[in-house]
């Protein structure tokens, strides 16, 4: 039985999609919100499952306590409140819920806008003291004014095109965007300096990481227009809020939004949020009713996705993939795992160093992810690892094992029109073009692709084959010879264990090949003693590549 535990308050709905889905994976749900840390800590260990929102710290004290831990979901966007480098060498996945609160904080966002052009906040708070000074409020169009947005994800490109709505010329920067992507929203993509440069507002959408932290300050401040508008409905610390209050205070800027700060909550007798010309919010950017029911709802089927083993879209500690394009991708990561089990299961030892090519029209995180599900299969099956190993630790894993990790990309698809996965492996010593540092079947490449939907392996050290890869199967380096197959095949037989099928690849006549039959029960040590007593079977194996 799986165990969740919910720490801080989520829409009921989500809580209903967790209990629906008990019915089918045996899942307990606990809700036991505003836990203090040391309560938390006695009972996380029972957990399999943990939903939180911004209220519970999930520290690395808390991963460590967390021993059966395997998925943390935030109903909200960002793992400010979760460690996610230790959850990660934990192989603990960490979700967030990107798409649940987009509207919700792109909105915010917008209005935040409106109210710095229109000064309406301060014009409500004249109004409720009872005085009518419409001079002191005047304010300015939005039409024809430039929006810089820093941070081109889903929320920004929402906001360009609201903004586009308004007769404005949204420009933005974003390092991890393809120019091609933001000329298909209408959004000129340019550099930082530039975006400060041109902008009449600016609203910021980027995460708060040790690179972007006080990324707005002095400096920045010095480079934009005089007058103008700031907005952050994105993460505090972003701004250096000194800055910004000195900019405020001299009029560099206008006016500033701000819906998140640095230290939340705000001090009540804060300086910047005092100015007449700040618009300030107690971070508001998800509050809508829809908002906090659609991220309840993800982030209950996020867990109940990772528990039910599956590769979860919005993993934070994983190269960020949509639905589609994990469906797509899926059949590969499946065959990148089968390729390292299989180097692993024909090496005599562990496997020193291995260089994860992928061939053809990639992208960089899709090629990043099946490095990872590569690493994966060479590790799973490996003595002396300090916990299990699995998509999210893959990596970590490798490092702290020694195992020595290239990866490499081409646009070249070798020799089929799709992508292929080529695994290139060494066990000890170091690179060699000689027989010795190569496996004890010869076998060192291992390549494979899919075909209509199905992984496939393709070569094994050059000799070329079509094998499924799954289940169990017998791997043997012989020299082809008359007889050899039936041989083995009669041997088996006489053991009671049946060839489901059988791929054979060779040189050339008479030269080295390799044999590769697929059965329908594991065999044991004593079969493989005598099967390798088969004159010219000079190297046998047993593989079990799962499912």
């Amino acid at each position: 039985m799986f165990k969740v535990l919910v720490s801080d308050p989520i829409a009921k709905e989500g809580l209903e999609r967790l209990r629906e889905a008990g019915a089918n994976i045996d899942l307990q749900v606990d809700v036991k919100t505003g836990l203090p840390k040391d309560e938390l800590l006695k009972i996380v260990a029972a957990y399999d499952g943990l939903i939180v929102r911004s209220e519970t710290k999930v520290t690395a004290e808390v991963i460590r306590a967390a021993t059966n831990l395997k998925v943390v979901a935030r109903a909200g966007v960002g793992g400010d409140n979760v460690d996610v480098p230790a959850a990660t060498e934990r192989g603990i996945s960490v979700v967030d819920t990107p798409t649940g609160n987009t509207i919700a904080a792109c909105e915010q966002a917008f209005t935040l806008l409106l109210a710095t052009a229109r000064k309406l906040g301060q014009a409500n708070i004249s109004m409720k003291a009872g005085r009518w000074d419409r001079k002191q409020f005047m304010g300015v169009e939005l039409a024809g004014k430039t929006l810089g947005i820093i941070g081109l994800g889903r929320i920004g490109t929402e906001l360009a095109k609201r903004a586009a709505a308004f007769g404005m010329t949204p420009v933005a920067y974003d390092p991890f965007v393809q120019p091609a992507y933001a000329e298909k929203q209408g959004i000129i993509l340019t550099s930082l300096d530039e975006v400060y440069r041109r902008a009449d507002f600016i609203s910021v959408h980027s995460p708060l990481l040790p690179e972007t932290f006080h990324m707005i300050g002095t400096a920045a401040f010095e480079k934009m227009k005089p007058g103008v508008r700031i907005i952050n409905a994105a993460r505090g610390g972003i701004i250096d809020e000194d800055a910004l209050y000195e900019a405020l205070k001299s009029g560099k800027v206008a006016a500033a939004g701000l819906d998140v700060f640095e230290k939340e909550p705000v001090d009540p007798e804060s300086p910047l949020v005092k100015l007449e010309n700040v618009v300030a919010a107690p971070h508001l950017g998800a509050s809508t009713e829809e908002a906090q029911v659609k991220v309840a709802i993800d982030a209950a089927e996020s867990v109940v996705a990772a528990l039910n083993g599956e590769l979860v879209p919005n993993a934070v500690n994983l190269p960020g993939l949509s639905s589609e394009a994990l469906a797509e991708l899926k059949p590969y990561l499946n065959l990148a795992t089968k390729l390292g089990r299989l180097a692993t299961s024909l090496s005599d030892g562990p496997i020193s160093n291995v260089e994860i090519w992928t061939l053809g029209n990639v992208l960089p995180d899709h090629a990043r992810l099946i490095s990872m599900a590569a690493q994966q299969g060479l590790l799973e099956n490996q003595p002396g690892l300090d916990g299990p190993v699995n998509l999210v630790n893959a990596r970590s894993m490798a490092a702290r094992n020694g195992l020595e990790v290239v990866e490499k990309t081409t646009t070249e698809s070798g020799p089929f029109t799709g992508l292929t996965i080529s695994l290139r492996v060494q066990t000890g010593g170091s690179a060699s073009n000689g027989d010795q540092a190569l496996q004890p079947l010869g076998l060192r490449v291992f390549d494979g692709t899919v075909i209509n939907g199905q992984p496939r392996i393709v070569s094994l050290n050059g000799l070329m084959v079509d094998v499924e890869p799954s289940g169990y199967m017998l791997v043997s380096r012989h020299i082809d010879r008359p007889g050899m197959i039936g041989r083995v095949g009669t041997a088996l037989g006489s053991y009671g264990i049946n060839i489901a099928r059988m791929e054979v690849g060779r040189r050339e006549r008479a030269g080295e090949a390799v044999m590769i039959l697929a059965i329908d029960e594991p065999v044991n040590q004593a079969i493989m003693e005598e099967l390798s007593k088969i004159d010219g079977v000079e190297n046998l194996r047993f593989v079990s590549l799962g499912d």
